[in-house]
């Protein structure tokens, strides 16, 4: 039987990035009521300039957080992240798998992450399991040095947990063996993301009952397809009648390029961007929202959908990664082609036209409880 885990990602909120990965969060704070975790979570070097913690304690979780310094190369040698990433945690990784008795290592992200846990568990004769999530499967190609690397981390791992299908079919493209790979699609908080009156979200957000609102929620990265939305809500504004807005919450490397084409197009009254925001006002929003949209390149099942869904939310999402497997013919989600601003600005309009009769058909999403329960059913197999 488990009873401690220790836990290694780079995907988890620290100090700098109090808003990251809150998924990975959400999962451990639900599975610490079958089993004790404890969390090595690197802040990249680059980032020192801002300070950091080097040890916390969760207040979500409960439990003890070290943030070692992750020292690498940016944007060049990344098929030396792995070794980069172990010796940047390996002291602190050492020092608490030989003074503490962890039943299981538990990684979040292919490469590096894991297989820099990979070696920790070898070293020290503990099982693996994995967790990966979209791009950290989706970049492989075959026969390069990450995607060797990623492979090996699969070959030692007694399961590789996929958060969708379609990651679980590239695995076996790839050479992975099925009976190393398991779906389990992550949870939502159903205390936070349900639904709500939406006259009544929207007086408290300064919202007005005819508004089109359309919703991002995100990393603000090119990836995630803002332009396209930026330009599809540009093109949708001359077709909808009634007054239009577009809320993006969230922060990343493509928050400036984002902000010059909302004014290049002269939109700065229609677009606001609100920074990060925490999951109590993310659910507010969604529940003011006439729809959320997700134009991605690469995903694997963004968390942010579930949760939309979750709270009645209708959704416009890229017909990519896990995606499309979330489509039950409920008519709350729609499925456009990624980089299609043009299909993207139709589904936007087509939208606007039934948005009021659309609103509040709540999808029934799997609990982060339900998901932890599972995952530690996977855990006690592993040892």
């Amino acid at each position: 039987m488990v009873k401690r885990v220790l836990f290694i990602s780079n995907l988890y909120p620290n100090p700098l990035f109090p808003h990251m990965a809150s998924f990975n969060r959400q999962q451990l704070a639900a599975l610490r009521e079958f089993c004790q975790v404890e969390v090595i979570s690197p802040i990249p070097w680059t980032a020192l300039l801002r300070g950091y913690g080097k040890t916390d304690t969760d207040s979500i979780t409960g439990s003890k957080v070290h943030h070692p310094v992750y020292f690498y190369p940016p944007r060049i040698l990344r098929g030396w992240y792995g070794m980069f990433f172990l010796h940047s945690i390996n002291r602190a990784a050492t020092r608490l798998l030989r003074d503490k008795s962890f039943d299981l290592i538990y990684a979040s992200w292919l490469y590096p992450d894991a297989w820099a846990a990979a070696r920790l568990a070898k070293q020290f004769q503990l099982p693996l399991l994995v967790k990966v999530h979209g791009t950290d499967v989706n970049r492989l190609k075959p026969g390069n040095a990450v995607t060797r690397q990623s492979l090996d981390v699969a070959s030692q791992a007694c399961k590789v947990v996929c958060v969708s299908r379609a990651l679980q079919d590239k695995l076996v493209s790839l050479g992975v063996p099925e009976h190393k790979l398991t779906v389990l699609y992550n949870g939502v908080d159903r205390s936070i993301f349900h639904p709500m009156t939406q006259q009544s979200v929207r007086e408290q957000l300064g919202i007005t009952p005819d508004t089109f609102l359309a919703l991002f929620v995100g990393n603000l990265k090119k990836e995630k397809g803002l332009e396209e939305l930026i330009a599809a809500f540009s093109i949708a504004l001359e077709k909808i009648a009634a007054p239009a807005r577009l809320i993006i919450i969230g922060s990343g490397e493509y928050a400036l390029a984002a902000k010059q084409r909302v004014a290049s197009l002269q939109l700065d009254g229609q677009v606001t961007f609100l920074g990060n925001q925490p999951l109590n006002r993310i659910a507010c929003w969604m529940n003011a929202a006439s729809v959320l949209c997700l134009p991605s390149y690469m995903e694997g099942v963004p968390n942010v959908v579930l949760e939309a869904l979750s709270c009645g939310a209708r959704v416009i999402a890229s017909r990519v990664g896990g995606i499309p497997e979330l489509e039950t013919g409920d008519g709350m989600l729609t499925l456009i082609p990624p980089r299609d601003a043009n299909a993207l600005a139709k589904a936007l309009e087509s939208t606007a036209n039934c948005a009021t009769e659309m609103k509040g058909q709540q999808r029934e999403i799997i609990s982060w409880r339900e998901n932890s329960l599972k995952l530690y059913s996977l855990m006690n197999e592993a040892v």
